[in-house]
């Protein structure tokens, strides 16, 4: 296990430095002079140099690149140019509003999505399977935006049944929160539930017509017995791939979300620090977000090892 761990790790370490090269790079493509944005636009020449002088903006890129990842390591993400305060903390503050929206999110499509997916395997054919194809196509199609705009519109508008946005933190009012993120959870993880049944259906499917699979039926074995026993825990490996990889689609669509439902997570911060040219800013999200994702693929890879007997055997 350490071994076929550290072999994970050896990867993802040399994946990550070309993340940051590329995340730093991207933001020499950004138009403006960040010099200008902290001097303002009255600024004389001289200010500006001095500015540029300060920030080591006159620096080689390659020296430029080293001194912030340096600050990275030592958890210094920068200074706002706007309001001059770290955004370090700032981001402090945003991850578990994120985390909660995309937990509760995540928890969706898999309470939705597998067991719909493996219905519609033990139905194929069928009307049940067919109907779960439509509304798997649905979800995939439904742009984020507009369906939480209909879901405003009729819970908390028509029905006034839920906030029509903002955040309220679990440790403050737990009742409050999950009122908060109710829509939000929803919008957010119904592309991922259909994506879901569809991977479920399809490695259920595969799985159904193994040898191993028509051998434990013909001991007589419950039907219960051979689906989650011999079935669904074999086909777990492709669904364990979709639920890990999926989440650079939650950040993808937590952007959009967040600033529907105005929540004051990582997605809106990244929307109102382009606004705001706080280009810093959404450099420090978009690392943190490629360094969140190679950490979902190895836990991905740790959970293979977990969930496949062969790649045990072979280690």
């Amino acid at each position: 296990m350490l071994r076929f761990l550290a072999n994970r790790v050896l990867v993802a370490i040399p994946t990550l430095v070309l993340i940051s090269i590329i995340v730093f790079s991207l933001q020499q493509l950004l138009p403006g002079d960040p010099a200008l944005i902290i001097g303002g636009g009255e600024a004389s020449p001289e200010v500006i140099a001095a500015i540029r002088e300060e920030y080591g903006f006159n620096d080689p890129l390659v020296i430029q690149y080293f001194h912030w990842i340096g600050d990275i390591f030592r958890g210094d993400f920068g200074v706002s140019y706007r309001t001059r305060q770290p955004i370090g903390p700032m981001i402090l503050d945003k991850i578990p509003v994120t985390v909660t929206l995309g937990a509760a999110a995540m928890l969706f499509s898999l309470v939705i999505g597998i067991p719909l997916g493996i219905l519609a395997a033990l139905g194929k054919g069928k009307g049940w399977d067919h109907a779960v194809t439509v509304f798997a196509m649905s979800g995939i199609s439904i742009p984020n935006f507009w369906l939480g705009i209909m879901l405003i519109l009729l819970f908390a508008v028509k029905l006034r049944w839920l906030p029509a946005g903002g955040f309220v933190p679990f440790t403050e009012d737990p009742i409050g929160c999950l009122r908060s993120i109710a829509m939000p959870s929803v919008v957010l993880g119904t592309a991922l539930a259909a994506a879901m049944m569809r991977h479920t259906r399809s490695a259920m499917l595969n799985i159904l017509q193994q040898d191993y699979v028509r051998t434990a039926r013909s001991k007589g074995l419950a039907e219960r017995v051979v689906i989650v026993r011999h079935a669904f825990l074999n086909a777990l490996v492709p669904i364990i791939t979709l639920a890990t990889l999926q989440f650079g689609t939650l950040l993808a669509g937590a952007v959009l979300t967040e600033q529907v439902f105005s929540i004051p997570g990582l997605g809106k911060m990244v929307v109102d620090s382009v606004f705001n040219r706080e280009y810093q800013a959404v450099q420090a999200v978009t690392l943190l977000s490629g360094v969140a994702f190679v950490a979902m693929n190895l836990l991905a890879d740790i959970l293979y090892f977990w969930a496949n007997p062969k790649l045990r055997a072979n280690r």
